[in-house]
């Protein structure tokens, strides 16, 4: 088998689209505004295999967090080169190929206009504004405006975010910082100021293909929270009183965690995708888990993100910055997708299985 983690976005979305025909799908392609570093089209890709209109779906998505796209879009390679299962009439799969292709093609975790995408699906009627009420005092920390001054070794990072740890607890200081704000356009997990093109127009692509459905399943891959190369599917309710989460427990065993939960890796993120599903489909069952892989530590994770962030607003237009910005990104992706043969086979065994599992959750005829 061809390693299926791709070198770039661009490979991956060739491979993508041709490991799709193969398979017999059709490809369906929304394209953006933005361009990738070389002028190109950046485009949300969809595998669609089965009926144009069904009653029961199984959704794959990859990539929502940009350079966090290589893993999701490596499950979704493999999946294809297995080949897909049969289909009931009434059926069928879509698998989403990078869902912030900027992000993925620039190796940001967020898009072109700086937005956490997965904070960006508010409630029509919700407002673009605010912040967890610690965020305004860790703002500075997180978000220095300035390139850094001395090397990195000299920021003492670690030590500054251990004294916040300690001040604030984890749980805590991970609910403050990462689920979502409004207020700081240059900060980290900033939601935007308005719905972004790439989320309207998978909107607009989910309305038309899914009226009719009355069980939709999917599953959204992540990397970068939890133990090195173990994964959760984060849910959003809770297993004792929803009967749902339950259901996923039994499908998908003990590793459902869900978001309320102030134990584990969880938090709950603002303006977050799967509240989408649950607006559009108030009719249907929806069974939306997150499949979030462990990387690194949260500190470290966290300090490639401000490393990147601080250099992409911050740096000048020079050669020499240039060059620390590209180094800056290629840190990032090495901290949302690993380079080890060990990391990346638990990633591709656990997401084949994960799929097997929400595909019989999807087309059991029994419950």
């Amino acid at each position: 088998m061809i390693d299926p983690f791709s070198p770039d976005y661009f490979t991956a979305r060739a491979r993508f689209r041709s490991g799709v025909l193969a398979c017999g799908g059709q490809i369906e392609s929304i394209l953006l505004n933005a361009r990738g570093p070389a002028g190109e089209d950046l485009t949300i890709d969809i595998g669609w295999f089965g009926c144009p209109t069904p009653q029961r779906a199984f959704i794959h998505s990859s990539g929502l967090h940009g350079v966090e796209g290589f893993a999701g879009s490596a499950i979704q390679l493999q999946w294809l080169e297995h080949g897909l299962p049969s289909l009931a009439a009434d059926s069928a799969i879509a698998i989403v190929h990078a869902l912030n292709p900027f992000g993925m093609a620039w190796l940001r975790r967020v898009n072109e206009n700086n937005v956490d995408l997965n904070r960006n699906f508010l409630d029509a009627e919700e407002q673009f504004a605010g912040a967890p009420r610690d965020y305004a005092a860790l703002d500075s920390f997180l978000n220095p405006a300035s390139l850094p001054s001395a090397p990195a070794a000299l920021d003492f990072f670690p030590v500054r975010a251990a004294f916040r740890i300690f001040r604030y607890g984890m749980p805590a200081l991970r609910q403050a910082i990462a689920c979502g704000q409004y207020d700081y356009p240059r900060g980290l997990f900033f939601g935007g100021q308005r719905h972004e093109q790439g989320p309207r127009r998978f909107q607009v692509y989910l309305s038309s293909r899914f009226a009719a459905a009355d069980r939709l399943v999917g599953i959204d891959v992540h990397t970068g929270l939890g133990p090195f190369g173990e994964d959760r599917l984060l849910v959003n309710g809770d297993a004792e009183r929803d009967a749902s989460v339950a259901r996923m427990r039994v499908a998908y065993g003990p590793r459902v965690q869900s978001l309320d939960s102030s134990e584990g890796i969880a938090y709950r993120a603002r303006g977050a995708q799967d509240g989408l599903y649950f607006r559009m489909f108030p009719g249907a069952q929806i069974f939306f888990a997150v499949q979030e892989f462990g990387t690194l530590h949260p500190v470290k994770v966290l300090a490639a993100l401000r490393a990147e962030n601080r250099r992409h607003h911050y740096g000048a237009a020079n050669d020499d910055n240039d060059e620390r910005l590209a180094h800056a990104r290629a840190e990032l992706l090495k901290v949302f997708c690993p380079p080890g043969r060990k990391w990346r086979e638990r990633i591709l065994r656990r997401g084949k299985e994960v799929i097997g599992q929400g595909l019989s959750l999807a087309f059991d005829q029994t419950g």
